[in-house]
Formats: C-alpha cells, structure tokens, sequence
C-alpha cells in the first residue's frame, strides 16, 4: 500500500496530465473490480487458502514490477497488474476470518497498523524504487505467514453461492457504500497532489497518510461495541465533514484534524458495511467480492472524475462533488430500514 500514496506523485513526474493520473488508478481500479468479484465467487466452491495464498504471491511480483515502470504505458499496464493480483486474496481473506470467528473490526485494524507502517516507511525513504520493493517484501512476507494457516472448512461442504441473489439481497448497502467511496477515490487520487499544493512535501504526505491509519487502528478495535446499522450512517456523515474540510484548506497543516475525522469516518463506514454484508448469508466470499468490487468500481471510476474535474476546475472542485455524492449516499442508507440494513440489527461483538 505504500505504492498507491506515491503512484499519482510518480505519473506527474513521468509527464501524466491530471486526466492521465486518473486513468492510471481507473486501469488499478478496473482490474481490482473483477478480479475481487470473481475470485470472492470461487472461494465459496474452492476455498479460501488457494486464493489467499495465490494472490499474495503474485502481488509480491506485481509490486517489485513496478520498478520497472519507465514510461506512462508501462506503468498503466503494472498498475492494473497489481489491482489484478490484489484482487485475488482480498475477499477470501475476509472470508476466511469471519469463519475462523475472528473479530472483523480488529483484523481490520491490523490493515490500518499496515498502513502506518507504510506511511513512516514512506516519509523516511522518499525514494520510488525503494518503496515499491518494500511492498513487494512485505507482501511475500504476508505470503509465507499464509503458510501457516489452515482451512476453517472443507470447500466440499461449500455451498453453490448464487452472485446476483447476493447483490440483490445487500443492494441498499453496496449503493450507499458507492456514493460515499465514488467521492472518496475521486479525492485519493489527486490528495498527494493536493497536498503538495498546499505546501506539504513528501515526508509530510507520509506523515498525513499516517495519521489517518493510526486512527484508524486505534477505532477499528472498538467500533464493535455499537450496532452496524448506526456506525455506517456515521461514517457516511463523518465523510462529508471531511470532504468540506480539505476543501476549505489552503495550508497543510489545516489536514492534520481533518485527517483524524477521516481516520473514524472510513473505521466506522468500512466495518459497518461488511459486517452488514457478512450478516446476510451464507455466501460470505461472494458477498465480500461484490463488496470489494463495489469499492474497486469506485477506484475504477472515481480517479477518473477526480482527474477530469481536476483538470477542468481544480483540486477543491472534487472536495465538494466528494462531499455532493456522499450525501446522495447517505438516502439509500436511512431509507432502507425495513429492508437488508434492518434485517441485521446485531453487533460487532456477536462475531467473536
């Protein structure tokens, strides 16, 4: 993850306009959409460990090709590489951890205290080449740590996972879900540049970044003490406040509060929503793909938008379309109170 920081900072310095910025994170986005859908699907059937395992290995490889990336061409094609390979363990993943009764919210964190790392790593190394081999150690790393791991349940005892009966049952979810992050991928993808606009440099961009995973790690640990319903509306609100604020921001230091905010906003929003999905039967690798591919249309779309807004009215353009769609998303949430959302009135604490 240390790469996705620094990919727009490395596309301007190969030449790439706001626009081509975007279509580099939409080629990541595309691939990381079908890939999360598909293999989340066969996990039901196949397992969780072959995909998990699988997919670790070839992010690994991904990653170190990244170095490799002399030209826009080249590192549009790597890119969409790695949103590929990281597709492949991400819903399996999930799964395997609900069903071995790990405690979702805090396994999640672990991703945060990732990203922290990921984040110092970043401030302290600068240099492009270095980073990425660091993802790509990190990532063989988390591969030979899946060696350890065994199956929670024989794939043959799986049931036949039904993709559309899954989309259909958490529609009202993946829907307010994909407002909220159509904004949020839309302002990833030009944040750094943003930021650099605003007077940080590249320690300071680490530093932001990090500020928001160490939130994060520190929230994800406790948002189970309150229903899941209620966390994913307040971090569809916590969102928006977070859009306006970097959009009335003209020095970087104004971040760092707002970096706290989106630090609760995206813990509450992301354990809510998967929770909510993995609540609603059976299929739990087929209803994290879907999810992870609503995410992963967003980072196929959004840095699309984000670039093309960017280029026509400038940064803090797509701080308040971010802020615009969060609230559509936010109608589908309250309006679905006698549908799906409401059908899982249980809490965090019931997964352990």
């Amino acid at each position: 993850m240390v790469s996705l920081v620094f990919i727009p900072l490395l596309s301007t310095d190969l030449g790439a306009s706001d626009l081509v910025v975007g279509i580099i994170g939409a080629a990541y986005g595309v691939a990381y959409l079908f890939s999360s859908l598909f293999f989340g699907w066969k996990s039901d059937t196949l397992g969780r460990l072959v995909f998990i395992r699988t997919g670790l290995l070839m992010s690994s490889l991904a990653f170190l090709a990244q170095t490799m990336a002399y030209n826009l061409v080249i590192l549009t094609i790597i890119r969409a590489g790695v949103g590929f390979t990281l597709g492949i363990s991400s819903a399996a993943l999930i799964a395997y951890i609900y069903e071995s009764h790990g405690n979702v919210g805090k396994f999640s964190s672990y991703g945060s205290l990732g990203w922290i790392f990921s984040a110092a790593a970043a401030a302290i190394l600068i240099k492009y080449n270095t980073l990425f081999t660091l993802s790509a150690v990190l990532s063989i790393t988390a591969f030979l740590v899946s060696l350890t791991m065994s199956e929670a349940a024989a794939p043959e005892k799986r049931i036949t996972p039904q993709l559309f009966k899954v989309m259909r049952r958490n529609a009202g979810v993946y829907l307010a879900f994909f407002f909220r992050h159509l904004g949020a991928a839309a302002t990833w993808v030009i944040l750094p540049l943003f930021f650099t606009s605003i007077g940080a440099d590249k320690s300071w961009i680490g530093i932001l970044w990090g500020i928001n995973f160490v939130v994060q790690f520190i929230a994800m640990r406790y948002v189970e003490r309150f229903p899941e319903k209620k966390i994913f509306i307040i971090g569809q609100v916590l969102s928006v406040i977070v859009f306006l604020g970097y959009s009335l921001s003209n020095n970087y230091l104004q971040v760092v509060p707002i970096q706290i905010l989106l630090g609760l906003s995206w813990s509450f929003l992301y354990v809510g929503a998967l929770l909510i999905v993995l609540h609603s039967g059976e299929e739990k690798g087929t209803a994290s793909g879907v999810f992870f591919s609503t995410i992963n249309l967003c980072g196929a779309v959004g840095p699309f938008i984000g670039g093309l807004i960017t280029h026509l009215w400038g940064f803090h353009a797509v701080m308040i379309f971010a802020a615009t769609v969060t609230l559509i998303g936010l109608l589908p949430s309250f309006s679905t109170g006698k549908g799906e959302m409401a059908g899982s009135k249980m809490t965090l604490s019931k997964l352990e």
